[in-house]
């Protein structure tokens, strides 16, 4: 078994995964995402999983991704909350700034800390156990005639002149018909307990038996031919990770 397999069977037992001098990462239930606000869970994530490479103008400036992190953390109110929000909920710990000259660092309490050594692997853990995926379009960014502050403030609201696209589905959607479709014992009343992590695992797991399902009517009345089909690569148990 390999240490990511390992991961994700933590997760989808509800079990927090632990990283050294950080402690444990857990998944948050549904109900607290709720509670905390969705918008305000997904800022949090993307001040956790800061990407200096997702930003036009800062993927040639040499200070790492953490370093730039502390410096937003510092100037800017909006990603210090945002930031500090994601490590209450993730990690159940207050977080401090120590403004070392040398080597910065996030003070998490009992001895435990976010630094330059452990930064990216806090990322993955927590891109695990939030399912979560970056937007690899960049931000419109010009660092010759904007200052600091602007561009974490747009880093953090998005694209304002964009207009969205209107979602099919959003987070209301797939709770309500996960909960009414499921046949495992999950509802309305118990689905809220349930972490991110297994939430949507069983969101891509019903979407992988419908897809089989799908597959094995179209062989039975002759519109799909079998012979085309690899029936392990749709089978119901099939490493959606």
């Amino acid at each position: 078994m390999t240490h990511e397999e390992d991961i994700h069977l933590a997760l989808l037992a509800n079990e927090p995964v632990f990283v050294t001098d950080i402690g444990y990462i857990r998944s948050p239930k549904l109900r607290d995402v709720i509670k905390l606000g969705y918008s305000s869970y997904m800022e949090s994530l993307s001040s956790l999983l800061f990407d200096k490479s997702r930003v036009s103008g800062l993927g040639k400036v040499p200070e790492s991704a953490f370093v730039l992190a502390c410096y937003f953390f510092m100037q800017n109110d909006h990603f210090r909350n945002s930031f500090s929000n994601g490590i209450r909920l993730l990690l159940q710990k207050e977080i401090e700034l120590v403004d070392a000259e040398e080597a910065p660092y996030f003070h998490l309490g009992d001895g435990m800390t976010l630094h330059e050594g452990n930064f990216q692997r806090f990322q993955e853990i927590v891109k695990i156990a939030n399912k979560a995926e970056l937007a690899n379009d960049k931000e419109e960014y010009n660092p010759g005639n904007s200052k600091a502050k602007e561009m974490i403030e747009k880093l953090m609201k998005g694209k304002v002149n964009k207009p969205a696209k209107k979602p099919v589905m959003n987070l209301h959607s797939i709770i309500s018909g996960l909960s009414w479709k499921s046949t495992s014992g999950i509802n309305i009343h118990n689905i809220f307990e349930l972490s991110i992590y297994q939430f949507y695992d069983g969101y891509y797991r019903l979407e992988n038996i419908d897809h089989y399902n799908r597959v094995v009517t179209g062989i039975y009345t002759g519109n799909i031919d079998a012979k085309k089909i690899n029936m392990q690569e749709i089978n119901w148990t099939k490493i959606i990770y």
